[in-house]
């Protein structure tokens, strides 16, 4: 059900932008609603409700997203659609850093055994190799630190968010993070929507029709 909602969402946002610079950031809210879904499936594995099969292929899915392509993705996209230069470099720092940490957890997939099992209302994965922890610090550098970067305002607040959300989820229950994370990163991309809806409303042209305001 949750995945329905963001899903809605995502495909709301999904149709704001007016750049195609700004596309991959406005796929994220979609992609984390289809993330969702894909754990829906590891549930149902785990729980013997379809073939062991179908389960392991959702969990090596829903794991390649978050450990491989997340990190990557999320600099790249909010370095795309930042309108100042200085800050494109920084980003473009840690985009190198996520590509660095999506290279490590990538490598650990084909290398590790990957587990998953259920815990409370959870879903704990294993296989992300003995570096796990230090390259997890990496992880929320470069993806936390991306958004925060951000000369938008709710693009920026969706890093305050999701950071926040990191350091509770850690001191709750640091085993389930990359679910739990996750989960919150879906919820919380309502903020990227609200980001493109405001957008169109400044860049709207004004009543006079003589002007348009460009950018928050």
């Amino acid at each position: 059900m949750g995945a329905a909602v963001i899903g809605v969402i995502g495909v709301a946002t999904l149709a704001e932008p007016h750049d195609r610079r700004e596309l991959p950031l406005a796929a994220l809210p979609l992609g984390f609603a289809l993330h969702q879904a894909t754990e829906g499936f590891v549930w149902l594995g785990l729980e013997k409700h379809v073939p062991a099969a179908a389960g392991q292929v959702a969990m090596y899915a829903y794991l390649a997203y978050a450990w491989v392509l997340l990190p990557l993705l999320v600099p790249l996209a909010v370095m795309l659609a930042e309108p100042l230069r200085s800050r494109r470099r920084l980003l473009g720092v840690l985009t190198a850093l996520g590509t660095v940490v999506a290279g490590h957890l990538a490598i650990s997939m084909s290398t590790n055994h990957l587990t998953a099992r259920i815990a409370g209302h959870t879903i704990e994965y294993g296989g992300a190799g003995t570096n796990a922890d230090f390259f997890t610090v990496l992880y929320v550098v470069a993806t936390c630190g991306a958004f925060l970067l951000s000369s938008h305002r709710r693009v920026q607040w969706f890093g305050v968010a999701n950071l926040a959300a990191v350091f509770l989820l850690v001191w709750i229950q640091s085993e389930g993070l990359t679910s739990l994370w996750c989960v919150w990163g879906a919820v919380a991309s309502v903020l990227i929507y609200l980001h493109f809806v405001e957008r169109r409303r400044v860049e709207s042209p004004s009543p006079t029709g003589r002007e348009t305001v460009r950018h928050l």
